[in-house]
């Protein structure tokens, strides 16, 4: 399911962004605090198995470890970007791994008396049940995990050959696995603390993990969680990885722009998080702040409703798109921290064509000439908003001024936090401003947009000729040879209008100027962050 996804974080995404420097001196009252993370977002359930939304998993893998991690590419702007190439996927958990002769297994060798926080043998046991989790719960997880390959499903099953050897065996060859398992979804959790706290089930969250986790595989502890208030994490003392750079963090979480603002001059935040670009613009040339910023997986769309109502109509669809303002919501807006593209995922996806992906220019009498040949009289769009996500009321705003100038009216839907994901989540709604997050595996970016009839094509996406692409996308292991289905697919995804696609985000962050360490990935692994 394309779920929603408020900040820029993903399932997928593979940016990252490194500073290091000599110590400087504290600023005012950091040597009598930890180390701070203001974030300005909201989270749901912090269970990787089972929730959607990209902020979520960026938090939860914190306490996570997975078997493999991705290895990462030194730019000459002094970006770090993690490379999807399968060739290059390192040791995490695993200290290495085998591949069967026909492509279908993959045998991986644990580190020895590895443990979780509380002494529980982080072992091969602990590594098959939450592989299995994720597909008994059939949620985001298993999605996502599997690249989207769930008829028959990709992982079959999962076998402890020993103590310290789990095989992963597979229902066809599929290299981009190890991909996946270096994500979010390829999470570890201790079994016995998830059975303490009740049996998992199909499509039911575990209500205790909603605000808990599993004891701790990662680099940190969760020592205090106060949902949409704060956390403080505690240095892991058995974690098998280096270790953080800080013994503890708190993150308070808050969606007021100016108390962010406010904090982050008076120096109370080491990082600040979520920021609109206009703030971010305004701390970057004050003395008490410098900006870290990277590419990111991160588009901001107008998802439509392809099934139902007015945004049913593909002329409409294609009309919208062509009357959208680009430059300047790209200049007001995002404040110059953006890119323009059109097509069904973002540069840096792998398998991403510029030349099929180029970005719509606005062209109202184009625009208008559409309108008319919809044959739609009157035609009316609801735009369901979180105004409390930053910049959205504004972006709504420009869009509806937009649009009612080619003669469709827009009706302004604000909605709660939980109301707009609930809503969006379930595909029950008209059309949807949010900031997404997209994969780094094209097939899987395809398989939960463009699956007909599937829950998790909440856009209700279903474009003629498609289905056999898919299902040949899903039989071809190498990425290489994907390519002329990927791009078969992007041109009747083009040709739909599928989706407004108004700029690709990149990734902000505003630190205080003493903050030396800073490595910018989807996951936000804090334990890279630091002093």
């Amino acid at each position: 399911m394309r779920k929603l996804l408020i900040r820029t974080a993903a399932l997928f995404s593979a940016g990252a962004l490194l500073l290091s420097g000599c110590g400087t001196v504290p600023g005012s009252g950091q040597a009598e605090r930890p180390f701070t993370v203001n974030w300005a977002t909201s989270l749901t359930n912090i269970d990787p198995a089972f929730v959607c939304a990209g902020d979520d998993n960026s938090f939860a893998s914190n306490f996570y470890a997975r078997l493999v991690q991705l290895d990462t590419d030194s730019q000459d702007d002094g970006t770090v970007v993690a490379s999807t190439d399968l060739e290059r996927v390192k040791p995490d958990l695993a200290t290495g791994w085998t591949t069967s002769a026909d492509g279908k297994n993959y045998t991986f060798k644990l580190q020895k008396g590895a443990k979780f926080a509380n002494g529980n043998p982080l072992d091969a046991e602990a590594v098959r049940y939450s592989i299995k989790r994720n597909l008994t719960i059939g949620a985001c997880g298993a999605l996502a995990l599997q690249i989207g390959i769930t008829e028959p499903p990709l992982i079959k099953d999962v076998v402890v050959v020993d103590p310290t050897t789990v095989r992963l065996e597979l229902s066809r060859a599929y290299p981009s696995i190890l991909v996946t398992l270096a994500q979010s979804r390829g999470s570890i959790y201790d079994p016995q603390v998830i059975k303490e706290h009740g049996e998992d089930q199909k499509g039911v969250p575990n209500q205790w993990l909603a605000s808990h986790t599993a004891s701790s595989s990662g680099p940190y502890v969760l020592d205090t969680y106060v949902p949409n208030n704060h956390a403080i994490l505690k240095r892991n003392p058995n974690y098998y990885g280096p270790a953080p750079l800080e013994d503890t963090v708190r993150i308070n979480f808050i969606t007021s722009v100016p108390t962010l603002m406010l904090q982050a001059r008076r120096e109370q935040a080491d990082v600040t998080l979520g920021l609109p670009p206009y703030v971010v613009a305004q701390l970057d040339s004050e003395e008490c702040c410098k900006v870290a910023t990277a590419p990111a997986l991160s588009p901001v769309t107008v998802s439509m409703n392809n099934a139902e109502g007015d945004s049913a109509n593909v002329k409409l669809r294609e009309a919208l798109t062509r009357s959208v303002p680009y430059a300047q919501i790209i200049k007001e807006v995002a404040h110059g921290y953006a890119d323009s593209y059109y097509g069904p995922f973002p540069p840096g996806v792998s398998g991403y064509n510029s030349e099929l992906s180029a970005p719509r220019a606005l062209d109202k009498e184009k625009a208008r000439k559409l309108v008319k040949e919809s044959g739609i009289k009157n035609p009316t769009l609801d735009l369901m908003i979180n105004p409390a996500a930053p910049s959205v009321s504004t972006l709504a705003t420009i869009l509806k001024a937009a649009w009612e100038e080619i003669g469709v009216t827009v009706n302004i839907d604000s909605q709660t936090p939980t109301s707009f994901a609930t809503r969006f989540n379930t595909g029950k709604y008209e059309s949807a401003l949010l900031f997404e997050g997209a994969g780094s595996v094209a097939a899987y970016e395809f398989r939960k947009k463009m699956t007909c009839d599937s829950s998790f094509n909440n856009q209700h996406i279903c474009i003629e000729g498609s289905m056999p692409l898919l299902e040949k996308l899903g039989q071809v292991p190498d990425p290489k040879d994907q390519q002329p289905l990927i791009d078969k697919l992007t041109q009747k995804w083009v040709e739909n209008s599928s989706t407004i696609v108004l700029y690709r985000a990149r990734f902000t962050a505003v630190l205080n100027q003493d903050v030396n360490h800073f490595k910018y990935s989807s996951s936000l692994r804090v334990s890279e962050w630091g002093r």
